[in-house]
């Protein structure tokens, strides 16, 4: 057989895998890297635009309003912090894993970067989950009607979680759509955010 002909076979193999896998198993498969999270960007679809366009890596963030437990507003993102900040829901199973390793994040990098939580749900339906795994950092909520900021920053496809990193300047610095592998990955994805935006 032809050396092309073999490597054209073996990618062909290689994209029918990686169907079958997340035929099976989803998009997280894809997700859980660097090249997964721009093929998946530049691939799937949009399903939801956001008016008058989501912020693109590197602009200034629009500000938006999102609303406390103690039903108290709040203006993100909030001038001269890092922030980090992470879209979940209580129905949301990977939200659960990953709820964890955000406060101990927290707990370590304390006056570093803020990290705020933001359940796209009613405050009743998300107590459940703060409930069920009590954090320390700050949460918020963003009722059903309510326009959905995630949107805004990029999650055009409605995936839950959806983390980004916004740099003191208010410029959006990462995303990162869907789970992390792991609280390893969540970690270097915020250093390596924190470090590129230093150089």
């Amino acid at each position: 057989m032809k050396p092309l002909k073999v490597l054209v076979l073996a990618v062909l193999a290689a994209l029918l895998g990686l169907a079958a896998g997340m035929f099976i198993a989803g998009p997280g498969i894809l997700l859980r890297t660097d090249l997964g999270q721009a093929l998946f960007e530049r691939v799937v679809p949009p399903k939801y635009p956001a008016p008058g366009g989501a912020t693109a890596i590197g602009e200034t963030v629009r500000p938006f309003t999102v609303t406390g437990f103690d039903g108290q507003a709040r203006s993100l993102p909030a001038p001269g912090r890092w922030q980090l900040i992470n879209y979940w829901a209580s129905w949301c199973g990977p939200c659960r894993v990953e709820m964890p390793w955000l406060d101990a994040l927290h707990a370590d990098r304390q006056g570093h970067v803020d990290i705020i939580g933001i359940a796209l749900e009613t405050p009743e339906s998300a107590q459940t989950l703060l409930s069920d795994i009590p954090v320390r950092f700050a949460q918020h909520h963003e009722p059903p009607g309510a326009s959905d900021s995630s949107v805004l920053l990029g999650n055009a496809w409605g995936v839950l979680p959806f983390t980004v990193l916004i740099d003191p300047q208010g410029r959006l610095v990462k995303r990162h759509i869907g789970v992390f592998a792991g609280e390893a990955q969540l970690r270097d994805w915020l250093v390596d955010g924190m470090a590129d935006n230093r150089r």
